[in-house]
């Protein structure tokens, strides 16, 4: 009975983001992955996305406020948060992404700043949703490990 709160909690959580646009229907294809045998597959994809975007970020922040903007690596790495971001479901933070790497790719350095502004909002929105469906996962995979022990 607890177990099944929990999932519907989950499912409405999720079907909540999916409202506000944050997630789409790619974080479906992510959890059809979670098994039996690998019940934490959705907990490693998000800590695995967190972390990437959380240290991406910290790296592209430095490239755009050095004394002379990186725009190189700004769009290299405005493209890789985009493909991670979209990969996990997170429309927002990908458009965000598309946005960012467009203006760093014109040289754009107010466009970029703007951009990145954009991004940590919409990676910030992204990220507490993340951590809430995270510990519902982790109140899940305790519970079938009590039901079965």
């Amino acid at each position: 009975m607890v177990g099944t709160d929990l999932r519907q909690q989950l499912n409405n959580y999720i079907q909540s983001m999916r409202d506000q646009g944050i997630l789409d229907s790619q974080f479906q294809s992510v959890q059809a992955l979670k098994t039996e045998e690998n019940p934490h597959f959705v907990l490693e994809t998000i800590t695995g996305f967190c972390s990437d975007a959380d240290n991406g970020i910290a790296q592209m922040t430095r490239y755009l406020e050095g004394p002379v903007v990186d725009f190189t690596n700004l769009t290299g790495l405005s493209h890789f948060l985009r493909g991670s971001s979209s990969s996990i479901g997170g429309v927002r933070m990908a458009l965000a992404c598309r946005d960012l790497r467009r203006a760093s790719e014109a040289n754009n350095k107010q466009g970029c700043i703007e951009g990145m502004a954009r991004l940590k909002h919409e990676y910030n929105s992204l990220k507490e949703g993340l951590n809430n469906i995270s510990q519902i996962e982790r109140q899940l995979i305790g519970n079938a490990q009590r039901g079965r022990q």
